[in-house]
């Protein structure tokens, strides 16, 4: 199979290794830009490229699979045809998990990597006869040297617990108490009772998070703020919601006006927790044939509780994956198409930056 890659969106995601001395790095001190791209003569192939930005190989492996993951030296996901949990290295060499695995009893596994990529957390649910879940909450460190169940839960009827994101002290979970079959409920995915998972003492602690309303909406974190993307009340409209995660104070940015737009999601915050950007898509072009699929982008200013839809309307669901250039800009992608675009945040331009799906960068800390 062909593939093509820009060159842009190394240079973007790789600058801060051009002042290095290339001497300086072992074998264990490279790093790699990730992609994905679906083959185009077999749909349920996913092909995974490992660009090395020291020397500029291009590794390129075939899986079948889903939900992609990004560790600190591989890519964890979920093999369809095998139904098991695999790790794919960047010397094309495919695995089972170690220590993470699913049994012929088990319903589902999911899970969440913290953001250095040094621990996982992730949760075992099986189903019984009746359709009872259980879910055990289990987190490791990246060797697998230090397995901890954190939480047992259940048994409940047609719901299970699962990891959303590491808290940004590395010592906390976000947990969703999750309705089975509620992902195919809205074209982004959406949270209704969320809690944090406390890990840092001896003993594990839970304690809600702040919002006062129950909200069957999206939801994105940053390092000490939680946004939701809630109903404002008016007709197709979303606000955001801004929450310190540790006081409970609360902000409302007001919505923008945008029709019949009403489906919102995949919400990612910028690392300073200064801004965010979220898709805002018109729904009804999924329920109808005959609509044509739209799609804005929406960058919310945290500090000043105000937003913008940013750039034109894209005809795909959107995800933005990353920011890049000190957060002027965002890498994001579209469901269904090939590629990496890159959003200018100041003027709305957009520019194609890969031929295929940016994933990351593997092994970041051999930058530091």
């Amino acid at each position: 199979m062909r593939f093509i890659l820009f060159s842009l969106i190394t240079l973007l995601c790789s600058s801060a290794v051009a002042g290095q001395d290339a001497t300086g790095f072992g074998v264990q001190g490279h790093s790699w830009d990730v992609y994905l791209q679906t083959d185009p003569t077999s749909p349920d192939v996913t092909v995974i490229t490992f660009v090395d930005l020291l020397t500029g190989d291009a590794t390129a492996v075939s899986t079948s699979g889903e939900r992609y993951t990004l560790l600190d030296d591989a890519v964890l996901y979920f093999d369809v045809a095998d139904e098991q949990v695999k790790l794919v290295r960047p010397d094309g060499d495919i695995r089972e998990h170690p220590f993470i695995s699913k049994s012929s009893a088990d319903y589902r596994i999911d899970w969440t990597v913290s953001a250095d990529g040094q621990q996982i957390a992730w949760a075992v649910s099986q189903q019984s006869d009746d359709r009872q879940l259980t879910t055990a909450i289990m987190l490791a460190d990246h060797s697998g040297s230090q397995i901890r169940r954190l939480l047992s839960y259940g048994p409940r009827e047609g719901i299970r617990l699962l990891p959303v994101a590491f808290g940004a002290d590395g010592a906390s979970l976000y947990i969703d108490v999750h309705a089975d079959g509620a992902e195919y409920a809205s074209p982004y995915p959406r949270r209704s009772n969320i809690f944090l998972l406390d890990f840092s003492g001896e003993g594990v602690a839970t304690r809600l998070l702040p919002g006062e309303a129950a909200c069957f909406c999206a939801v994105g974190f940053g390092k000490g703020v939680m946004l939701r993307l809630a109903p404002s009340g008016e007709p197709d409209s979303t606000q955001v919601e801004i929450y310190d995660i540790d006081t409970g104070a609360a902000r409302v940015i007001a919505p923008v006006s945008r029709g019949d737009y009403d489906e919102s999601g995949n919400v990612l915050v910028s690392p300073d927790d200064a801004i965010a950007v979220y898709a805002l898509t018109r729904a009804s072009g999924l329920r109808a044939s005959d609509e044509e699929l739209r799609t804005v982008l929406v960058l919310a200013d945290i500090v000043n509780a105000r937003q913008r839809v940013i750039g034109s309307a894209l005809n795909a669901l959107a995800r933005p994956i990353m920011y890049t250039e000190d957060n002027s800009a965002v890498l994001f992608a579209l469901e269904g198409s090939a590629g990496t675009w890159k959003l200018q945040l100041n003027d709305g331009q957009v520019i194609k930056v890969a031929e295929a799906t940016y994933l990351g960068l593997l092994n970041e800390s051999a930058r530091e």
